[in-house]
């Protein structure tokens, strides 16, 4: 066994041979190796007979590999790949997640709470809608912190900083009460990433357990030049997707915790109660598998794709009306920024970056006037100014290319002007702090009424109002509904952006409580 320094901070792995097996893979590959006859669940039995749409859609392999291990064998298989993993991330524990990083936020806020509906947690205000879902499981009681946003007008938030976050936990002090967690983001949708080190350092003078939520970060502890990830710099827990920037499907997600201040085992029982007893063995050994590779090979294939990612900025920055956020633009020292993460702002191109993304879904001649057609490229989302692009280890150069080639067809064309944008001040305004009438939980089980949106101002949300991307909640049930909030969601809407959360996703009417 070789202790290896991993390249930042206090990140170090015992690397042994363990490292080079995946018994999750290994356990279903045997399966498979004996040619057992299925006489159990799943129903499609191994896919031998199944139709040519599940086999066309699903392959024959995969179907092949979704199976039915003994208990004893599975348990085994997958405590074994969970302590690798653990040793890969540099945490005590790691727990295997089937439904992504939200079902991690979800069970992380449940665990957590001693108290059942008299427990307080401080949040980022731009926390994904899956904590909004563990605060109304858990009752709790939340105090908001909003976070910064950039300094060059793209609109990203920030995440929060040292100051905010001591304020925050010294004003619940003053109440008499004690957070029982510091829930917060890092990286954030655009890959900028908060001060963990600092941020732990204030949470742990307040005797608070932080809690970080790296869905976008499961890649950092793997390249020097790569911020530091949260548990090397200091989170108790940390909740991590695989199926982001790893080579590994949908849904796969890892709980790490690190050190006293957590109790792992109240987690890991609290996952077993919220997820599925019967998981979908490939999605989780898709991590054990995930895991293996990055050992082996993710200096040699982050390499790669730092390459590909510097190159991609430099192209795509020299093309007309084309702005691409640097860790500069944005505010934040570069040792804290994530290259992979790519934030293009359009809007000197005279799209939005909404109907861009559609247009770059839809093949054919619609970027040029030669009539050629032009390949699909599927961007990761947008919004009124921006495109949100991901490059992974298995990104391919000639998707890059493709990116660059219509955005630069784009630049040749006459433009239109668009009307002035809302960029940073209209995610500041959905990110703006709202007056708390009652918990998240409390709303969740009141009585409500649907009603205009416009005649919705002082009234109480029933339900969370979360524009796309990135998926934060601009108000959380319990909040009330004040002119400023009721105006940004009525410019989110009209700008095409996606409203997740409410009963209406046009937002022609809203949930509120009954006065």
């Amino acid at each position: 066994m070789t202790a290896v320094a991993l390249p930042s901070g206090d990140r170090p792995v015992l690397y042994d041979a363990a490292h080079g097996s995946a018994p999750l893979v290994d356990a279903i590959i045997r399966y498979r190796g004996c040619e057992t006859g299925a006489l159990h669940v799943p129903g499609h039995a191994g896919g031998r007979t199944v139709g040519p749409g599940l086999r066309n859609l699903l392959g024959s392999t995969f179907l092949a590999s979704d199976v039915w291990l003994t208990p004893a064998d599975a348990t085994t298989a997958r405590r074994e790949a969970e302590a690798l993993a653990a040793k890969a991330w540099g945490s005590d524990e790691a727990l295997f997640l089937l439904d992504g990083s939200s079902g991690g936020n979800r069970a992380v806020h449940l665990a957590q709470q001693q108290n059942p509906g008299a427990d307080h947690v401080v949040v980022a205000r731009d926390s994904h809608t899956s904590t909004l879902a563990g605060l109304v499981l858990s009752g709790a009681t939340p105090h908001w912190v909003t976070p910064r946003l950039d300094q060059g007008g793209f609109g990203i938030s920030l995440g929060i900083d040292p100051i905010s976050l001591d304020r925050a936990l010294t004003d619940l002090a003053a109440t008499g009460h004690r957070a029982s967690l510091v829930s917060m983001v890092s990286p954030g949708y655009a890959g900028a990433c908060s001060d963990v080190r600092a941020l732990a350092a204030v949470a742990h003078r307040h005797d608070a357990p932080l809690f970080v939520d790296e869905a976008w970060g499961a890649h950092l502890p793997f390249h020097p030049d790569l911020p530091e990830n949260a548990i090397s710099a200091g989170a108790d827990v940390a909740v991590t997707s695989a199926h982001k920037m790893l080579a590994a499907p949908s849904g796969a997600a890892l709980i790490l915790v690190r050190g006293e201040r957590i109790d792992a085992g109240r987690i890991g029982r609290t996952v077993q109660m919220t997820q599925t007893t019967s998981p979908l063995l490939p999605v989780l050994a898709s991590i054990d598998e995930a895991r293996r590779t990055m050992v082996s090979r993710g200096r040699i294939l982050l390499d790669r794709t730092l390459d590909l990612v510097a190159d991609a900025r430099r192209r795509l920055a020299a093309i007309p009306g084309v702005r691409v956020a640097e860790a500069e633009d944005l505010g934040v020292p570069r040792e804290r920024f994530d290259p992979l993460r790519l934030v293009v702002s359009v809007r000197g191109l005279g799209l939005t970056g909404l109907a861009l993304e559609k247009l770059l879904r839809t093949p054919g001649p619609g970027l040029g006037t030669s009539g050629l057609l032009h390949p699909a490229v599927a961007v990761e989302g947008s919004d009124e100014s921006n495109l949100f692009v991901a490059i992974t280890t298995c990104t391919s150069p000639d998707v890059v290319d493709a990116l660059v080639t219509a955005l630069r067809t784009l630049s040749c064309r006459p433009r239109r002007r668009l009307r002035p944008a809302w960029d940073g001040q209209l995610v500041a305004a959905l990110l703006a702090p709202r007056e708390q009438v009652c918990t998240p939980r409390e709303a969740h089980f009141a009585a409500t009424e649907n009603i205009p949106l416009e005649r919705a101002v002082g009234r109480t949300s029933a339900e969370p109002i979360t524009p796309y991307p990135p998926g934060v909640p601009a108000v959380m049930p319990g909040e009330r509904l004040d002119r400023d909030a009721v105006a940004a969601l009525e410019r989110a809407v009209s700008t095409g952006m996606h409203i997740h959360g409410a009963a209406d996703p046009t937002l022609a009417t809203v949930s509120v409580l009954r006065d």
